[in-house]
């Protein structure tokens, strides 16, 4: 006679069985950005990047065939802040990796957090070279760091423009100095001079005393890395002090927000990137249509770092054979070629992405090329 007990018993252990195991695939993605603060015009473009990579992820079938699951804290741009919503993600929501921050010094402060718990964090924006320069095994960063960017500007303007004299005002901190230091050896190294290297706190709205400095050192190019709150005051101050020089700000004020801010004397500005709208790739191509489409402007180099780390989390997950945080680090690992808008991943042994570098500038009020 036929059982049906053991029937009944033989289809609730494989729904049980099946319910766990799609449980299990589900991807979880922790996210820290700066919604508020005084980088809230970063989180803002790394909330559009990440966001759109989800959808078109998830509109695809999601990973595994399950849709990928997000939960999204607002470090309000400060460290300590930032710190508490990585133990959040970490201890409450069981993400199984991080993305973010979208400000370097609240990402040098939480990703202790991932090392202490061994959850990967995967950065597409902070640019500080200290996030990857910390000894940790489960940070890793899609883009390039401020170190990279801002040397490869110096060598380009001395090698390629001819310009033999480089004056650098910077933030006094971990986000301003460490990238400098470097872009400053690259200027010297390159047969270059550096005239002089004033630095700054955030949050001062007066720089003439250190752009006198600088202006009695007669440079050719002034070097201003630091936030666009400040830099953009430091652009119309250069113009008001008659210093006759080019410009050049740091990826991280290669944004619309300079513009608006420093209004006509941001006109002919400088900054290095590792994107740019317009390229003729069809990668770059589609993500920027998309991007337009849902957003109504154009995404710029920091929307496309942080799709990418999106999109870098999945490929790992894949790669590493799962969603666990111990599958997704394995993963991470496996990427190396792996395509994405800023370029082929190579990794190196920091966890530190490379990538191409690109110069941009402000033309009327827009970002475009530097030829």
């Amino acid at each position: 006679m036929f059982d049906k007990s053991k029937l009944f018993c033989a289809v609730f252990g494989f729904a049980v069985a099946t319910g766990a195991a799609s449980a299990a695939d589900t991807l979880k993605i922790g996210i820290i950005e700066s919604i508020s603060g005084a980088a809230a015009a970063y989180g803002d473009n790394h909330r559009k990047g990440t966001r759109l990579a989800i959808e078109e992820i998830n509109n695809a079938g999601g990973f595994n065939g399950q849709p990928i699951e997000f939960h999204a804290e607002d470090d309000r741009s400060d460290p300590a802040a930032g710190i508490n919503a990585a133990k959040k993600l970490i201890a409450q929501q069981k993400v199984d990796a991080i993305v973010g921050s979208s400000a370097s010094l609240v990402t040098i402060a939480f990703t202790k957090e991932n090392e202490r718990y061994k959850v990967p964090a995967v950065n597409g924006q902070a640019g500080s070279p200290t996030v990857t320069e910390q000894g940790y095994k489960y940070t890793w960063r899609v883009n390039m760091t401020d170190g990279q960017l801002d040397s490869k500007a110096v060598e380009y303007f001395a090698s390629q423009k001819g310009a033999k004299r480089f004056a650098f005002l910077v933030e006094n901190s971990d986000y301003g100095k460490p990238p400098t230091q470097a872009a400053a050896d690259r200027a010297k190294k390159v047969g270059a001079t550096v005239t002089a290297y004033e630095q700054y706190n955030r949050g001062e709205t007066d720089f003439k005393a250190q752009l006198s400095k600088i202006k009695e050192t007669s440079p050719e190019v002034i070097f201003v890395h630091g936030y666009y709150t400040e830099g953009s005051i430091i652009a119309r101050q250069i113009k008001e002090l008659g210093i006759n020089a080019t410009l050049i700000v740091n990826m991280g004020q290669g944004v619309p927000k300079f513009v608006e801010l420093a209004g006509a004397a941001a006109n002919g500005a400088v900054f290095p990137t590792t994107w740019l709208p317009g390229l003729d790739n069809e990668k770059s191509k589609k993500f920027e249509e998309a991007f337009k489409a849902k957003y109504n402007h154009e995404p710029g180099a920091f929307e496309a770092g942080t799709y990418d780390s999106i999109y870098t989390v999945v490929e790992a997950a894949k790669r590493g054979g799962g969603s666990d945080p111990k599958q997704i680090q394995a993963g991470l690992a496996k990427l190396e070629g792996f395509e994405i808008l800023l370029g082929k991943i190579s990794f190196d042994e920091k966890n530190q992405n490379s990538g191409e570098v690109r110069l941009a500038t402000f033309s009327n009020g827009k970002i475009v090329s530097f030829k």
